[in-house]
């Protein structure tokens, strides 16, 4: 079925996608052609991403990238001045008027994992703040305390925070900047699990963005709101392969 996807894609300014439950822990083969696909979408838009994933793979893929940069629709861009002006009046006015920097945010600046990354370390017992990277602590003992180390997800007791807030800072901080802006919302394989970290916010977004498009893509739980129904789609499929399909156009 021709939802308009693309089209909506490509007249957007912003694109803002979440990741739910569907996505975590994929089949690594499925994850990575899966998540390619979903790079061939995003790679040349304003976006960020919000997983529920906590496996961590996203982040070696290309999404993950530290390297390669996402396009920011913040900056103001400004056509050449067709003029006699003389080279050293064209160079005057450069230093008076000095063009912007441009932000450059890297891919993996632009994904936030709230539920966390379970190839972090944390310490079991929460001693400390402290989240360690895989194979920074070979033994998997914390060095504070001595507990066992555990994976720095919601399933931790207690939940270390700070591993993604830093991340949700920037994410919120984009946020804002998407209202009243031509903003497509890709809500992927989100259920009920935890709906405040995706569900329930993406249809405030939505609902308060008056230029935005709500996707909502899942076999079992498609349906959208009344108050959103005249800017949402829903689409009764599994996700991933309908990211993936999208992906090979």
């Amino acid at each position: 079925m021709d939802t308009g996807l693309m089209e909506r894609m490509d007249s957007c300014r912003k694109v803002l996608v979440g990741l739910g439950e569907e996505w975590n822990h994929l089949p690594k083969e499925q994850a990575r052609e899966a998540y390619a696909a979903l790079y061939r979408l995003l790679k040349d838009k304003d976006y960020f991403i919000i997983t529920m994933a906590t496996d961590g793979q996203i982040f070696d893929t290309e999404l993950g990238s530290q390297t390669e940069t996402v396009v920011s629709t913040d900056q103001v861009h400004v056509e050449p001045v067709s003029c006699s002006a003389d080279e050293k009046t064209l160079e005057a006015m450069d230093r008076i008027f000095p063009a912007p920097e441009m932000k450059k945010d890297s891919r993996w600046q632009r994904i936030v994992a709230p539920c966390g990354n379970e190839t972090w370390r944390q310490c079991s017992e929460g001693c400390t703040k402290d989240i360690w990277e895989p194979g920074e602590i070979p033994d998997d003992i914390c060095p504070h305390c001595g507990a066992p180390l555990t994976g720095n997800t919601v399933d931790a007791e207690p939940y270390i925070e700070e591993g993604y807030l830093p991340q949700w800072n920037r994410y919120t901080r984009w946020l804002t900047g998407t209202l009243n802006q031509e903003t497509l919302i890709l809500e992927l394989g989100v259920g009920f699990s935890k709906p405040g970290v995706i569900r329930f916010p993406f249809e405030k977004t939505a609902f308060f963005n008056r230029k935005s498009c709500l996707y909502r893509v899942n076999k079992k739980l498609p349906q959208v709101t009344e108050e959103l129904r005249d800017r949402a789609v829903s689409v009764a499929e599994l996700s991933v392969g309908w990211v993936t399909e999208l992906g090979r156009r």
